[in-house]
């Protein structure tokens, strides 16, 4: 008897994103920003998407609880790792980013194994929202040798800083997720 797998639309966008994920990662690696831009854009929408869809038509279910956060964090580690790659981050803030993902990932597979949610806030939300536009910063931002970049015809000046300003967008990101991993420490005790 074949077992059949029920995708909500909620799941879609979610299992999409994962799908979509090594593009991402593939256009940054080639230089391909704009291209890279758009999908990275695409995960942002499908992020918030699946969420909504899920809560707004009663599609919430565990799969869905569990892949959702796990999508985010190989987009994130993804795209991260080739910006780390490319010396576009620093070590240090990357190093609190993933660690904080990873962290989160054992969290809360270790409180489900004790029967207990991870009880999330808007500053995990937040925290998403943030490293998404900061990716959304670097890439269109960043100097496309393969396309005209908008942003530099329009603000040649943003490019004398641009090394500066995504190292301090960046920094505040890790910050702000070390902070929020501590917080969800506290909030859901050991």
């Amino acid at each position: 008897r074949k077992s059949r797998i029920k995708l909500s639309i909620a799941d879609f966008f979610t299992f999409s994103r994962i799908l979509v994920t090594p593009f991402v990662v593939y256009f940054i690696f080639v230089d391909n920003f704009v291209i890279a831009s758009i999908l990275f854009i695409y995960c942002s929408i499908s992020d918030l998407l699946d969420g909504y869809l899920a809560r707004k038509y009663d599609l919430v279910n565990e799969r869905g609880n569990f892949l959702d956060p796990l999508a985010d964090k190989i987009l994130m580690t993804g795209v991260l790792t080739v910006f780390l790659y490319q010396g576009l981050i620093a070590v240090w803030a990357y190093s609190i980013i993933i660690g904080r993902d990873v962290l989160i990932t054992f969290y809360r597979q270790y409180l489900r194994n004790k029967n207990r949610p991870l009880v999330t806030s808007k500053y995990g939300k937040f925290k998403t929202v943030f490293q998404h536009l900061a990716v959304i910063f670097i890439l269109v931002a960043l100097p496309d040798p393969a396309t005209p970049n908008l942003v530099v015809q329009f603000s040649s000046g943003l490019q004398i800083y641009y090394q500066e300003s995504i190292n301090l967008i960046i920094g505040l990101n890790a910050i702000y997720a070390g902070a929020t991993g501590i917080h969800y420490m506290v909030k859901n005790g050991l």
